[in-house]
């Protein structure tokens, strides 16, 4: 990271400790996992996602699927919760899912009210430098874009990923894979409309 990136991040973090007790905090092994899923929700559905109706609490089956796949992975100690908290209160959280030796970024939240002092990118260094101690994961997948404008130039490290698809002996099969290319763009011009009308509106 440029050290004028740095510079600003750590002014952007004594902004915060001006105004309470900062804390960056994880949920240990024998913590109250139901209490940090109720944070996590509520920081949640305050955002973007609460107001367009995109948020988890905003549907009670996708809220009790979310808590039993956390329960189970917390009960095998493959679930890793982090907070920024200022005054008790979190400000930014952080989901992951452990696998095997390696990590896998899964739900990300912060307080659009302080989003001058980027909570979330503050949490998401002092991730990075948990990352480094000893018996921490050996790897971990940020699940993020190449071009994500916040994850990009924090998580500098990359893995190419291929996909196959290899069709099957039928007729239907080939002519699929070869639309594939079609399909693609088609849904990249779509979306790519629908961003430009929405911006319009």
């Amino acid at each position: 990271m440029a050290g004028k990136k740095r510079k600003e991040l750590r002014r952007q973090e004594r902004r915060l400790c001006e105004t309470g007790k900062l804390v960056y905090d994880q949920l240990a092994p024998d913590g109250d996992l139901e209490a940090w899923l109720d944070e996590f929700l509520a920081l949640e559905a305050l955002g973007w996602k609460g107001r367009e109706g995109s948020a988890l609490r905003n549907d009670a089956s996708t809220v009790a699927i979310f808590r039993s796949y956390a329960r189970g992975a917390f009960e095998r100690k493959r679930w890793m919760t982090l907070a920024l908290r200022l005054d008790g209160r979190p400000i930014a959280m952080k989901c992951n899912l452990l696998a095997g030796d390696g990590a896998v970024a899964f739900k990300i939240a912060y307080d659009e009210s302080y989003a001058r002092s980027s909570p979330g990118v503050l949490l998401e260094v002092e991730h990075i430098r948990r990352l480094h101690e000893a018996g921490a994961p050996a790897w971990m997948d940020s699940g993020a874009a190449t071009d994500h404008p916040m994850i990009g130039h924090l998580w500098r490290d990359k893995i190419a990923i291929e996909t196959l698809v290899v069709p099957t002996s039928s007729r239907i099969g080939e002519l699929t894979v070869a639309a594939l290319p079609l399909i693609r763009w088609t849904s990249r011009a779509v979306k790519s409309a629908w961003l430009r009308l929405r911006k319009r509106t």
